[in-house]
């Protein structure tokens, strides 16, 4: 009877134990069958330790194509992956202190596990987040390092601080009425305002707006470009890429105005050498649209001036029609004198003034085209008769060679082109001519 129940008590135990081991054996075989353990998003299931550092160092190396592009508040950072340092030999060690199982457990499955990678970041990684001046680093990093450690390359979200103190003081305001022709103003000024211009980190106006750039209007984007490229003058920014548009605008002075168009690859660019960060606020108020640069602190003053050392009259053309009655006259396009204008930049820095040259532009001229009458009054037989046989009709007073009665357009055989000469000698230079490609001025007769 006792050794019946020995034998129930063992088989009770082993009932037991059966209960408990089998799920597991299930759980941990579908485990397996789903692809087993991985470390930092790499499948190590099956592979000896040489071969799974082989395959983490192939995959960390295809991570470091790609460049890590972090986010925030308008500021978009890019950071060098070869900045991070990998410890793989660790990583293998960790796997296997979770994985391998004692001598005496031989019946259990190895176990499944999704580790990260050991993972490192350069102090300069910090250093360039610190540079926004708008991101909290130490979250911001750590995201960073989160990411590399499963070799993740998706865009991080940067964790953004208070920029309210940004505002403290304005650096540079533009105001100008908005143009009639214009529609998407207000969509950009939306878009831009409250960017931040990161010290030492170029700022395209392209980039910035995307690809909503190809869904403006021009004007609107010229209009807006050129506000915010007025604002950069009035700052130590270095002009990386501007484009004039060749054309007086009907806002600003010339020489202060942009041009932006992505289908030609033109655009706005400057750098903020500074050491604090600024803010481009941007507002529609009533017609008028305002462009703020912002800073914590406002270090020097400068100021911008627009000089022409250049004025092009430009030519009358006269065109005939016989469709106008004798006599008269229209002006089918009014003319505009062409200019070349050349931008300084003043810098007050403790009681000392620096100039430098930003930029020289030329506008060409526009023509003055009139339209006259080719017709001409009739003349009878006998009044043209006594015209040419009368000497008073036929003095050279001038000493010309010919008659005084022919106009200066007859005796010179130009009936085509006028050009207006007269200039006052208090106007600046007047020349005519045109700027070659390269920048050269060439002269020519009017």
């Amino acid at each position: 009877m006792k050794s019946l129940v020995k034998i129930g008590s063992v088989l009770i135990v082993l009932i037991l134990l059966l209960v408990i081991w089998i799920p597991n054996y299930i759980i941990d075989n579908a485990l397996a069958k789903g692809g087993g353990s991985t470390i930092g998003g790499i499948s190590v299931k099956g592979l000896e330790d040489e071969n799974i550092e082989e395959a983490l160092q192939e995959a960390i190396n295809t991570w470091r194509e790609r460049p890590i592009s972090v986010k925030g508040a308008g500021v978009d950072v890019t950071v060098d992956p070869s900045l991070f340092t990998f410890d793989v030999a660790g990583s293998v060690a960790e796997y296997h202190n979770l994985t391998d199982k004692s001598w005496y457990a031989f019946w259990q499955s190895k176990k499944t596990v999704h580790l990260s990678l050991h993972v490192s970041a350069d102090n300069r990684v910090k250093a360039k987040l610190e540079g926004t001046g708008v991101w909290e680093v130490e979250p911001t990093l750590s995201e960073i390092i989160s990411n590399a450690s499963y070799l993740k390359n998706r865009e991080i979200e940067a964790k953004v601080a208070d920029t309210s103190t940004i505002e403290a003081e304005r650096l540079a305001l533009s105001i100008e009425e908005i143009p009639k022709n214009t529609t998407d103003v207000l969509e950009l000024a939306n878009s831009l305002n409250d960017s931040i211009i990161t010290p030492n980190e170029p700022f395209s106006l392209l980039t910035a707006l995307g690809e909503q750039s190809g869904n403006i209007d021009s004007e609107s984007l010229n209009f807006v470009a050129s506000n915010i490229y007025h604002t950069a003058l009035q700052t130590e920014y270095e002009i990386v890429e501007r484009h004039a548009q060749n054309t007086a605008p009907v806002y600003l002075q010339q020489g202060l105005d942009a041009r932006v168009n992505r289908g030609l690859d033109m655009d706005l660019q400057f750098v903020n050498h500074s050491d604090q960060p600024n803010k481009l606020k941007l507002t529609v108020e009533g017609d008028s649209l305002k462009v703020e640069l912002l800073a914590q602190k406002r270090e020097k003053e400068i100021s911008v001036h627009v000089s022409k050392d250049k004025i092009i009259q430009p030519r009358v053309i006269t065109r005939y029609s016989k469709d106008l009655s004798i006599g008269r006259e229209e002006v089918l396009q009014e003319g505009q004198e062409g200019v070349r204008v050349e931008v300084y930049r003043s810098i007050l820095e403790n009681g000392n003034t620096t100039e430098e040259l930003v930029s020289r532009d030329y506008y060409p001229p526009v023509n003055k085209i009139i339209v006259r009458s080719s017709r001409q009054p009739v003349v009878s037989e006998s009044i043209r008769n006594s015209d040419s046989s009368d000497p008073d009709l036929q003095m050279d007073l001038d000493g010309d060679g010919l008659p005084d009665t022919q106009s200066e357009n007859e005796k010179s055989g130009n009936n085509a082109v006028e050009t207006n000469t007269s200039k006052d000698p208090n106007d600046p230079e007047i020349v005519y001519g045109y700027y070659d490609k390269g920048g050269n001025f060439i002269q020519t007769s009017p």
